[in-house]
């Protein structure tokens, strides 16, 4: 059995503007989203990063440039055009650190997983939730970051 790696990582800062803020998939109940082109769910991007990175097929922004991006895209569009170039291998599993100081999301959490499960398919997620402690780390309190590490296996 062969089995490949991939390291993926995502950063978006708060919108001054009222707007959804999308994690997994899911809906968070919170007055801002995240600046990017589409959606700018972070995790989703992060995953997706993480598959390209596994099959040594570049990163989202190699097939998603901001210039031919529609605005507020739903990120799941960008997810399902990586998993088709899975091709014969499946996903084993994704490992995701997402860094944020706001909004709580600790009661998502499990939905978040089970959005997850759904959309790639995999049943072994693990979603950790780190604070930033206040630093100003990758942004401090206006940004989110997402770290995940996919496996894949070839079928």
């Amino acid at each position: 059995m062969r089995v490949f790696v991939g390291l993926g990582f995502d950063i978006h800062k708060f919108s001054k503007e009222r707007k959804n803020l999308v994690l997994g998939g899911v809906k968070i109940d919170y007055p801002y989203g995240l600046e990017a082109v589409s959606d700018g769910d972070v995790i989703l991007h992060s995953i997706s990063d993480a598959i390209l990175g596994a099959l040594s097929q570049g990163d989202i922004g190699d097939y998603f440039s901001p210039q031919n991006t529609p605005q507020d895209m739903d990120s799941k569009k960008i997810v399902n055009f990586v998993l088709k170039k899975l091709g014969r291998k499946k996903i084993l599993n994704i490992d995701i650190t997402l860094i944020l100081d706001r909004p709580r999301i600790s009661s998502y959490k499990k939905m978040i997983v089970d959005s997850l499960k759904k959309i790639f398919k995999a049943n072994r997620i693990n979603l950790k939730i780190k604070s930033k402690e206040g630093t100003d780390f990758l942004g401090g309190k206006n940004s989110i970051v997402c770290i995940s590490l996919v496996s894949l296996v070839e079928c």
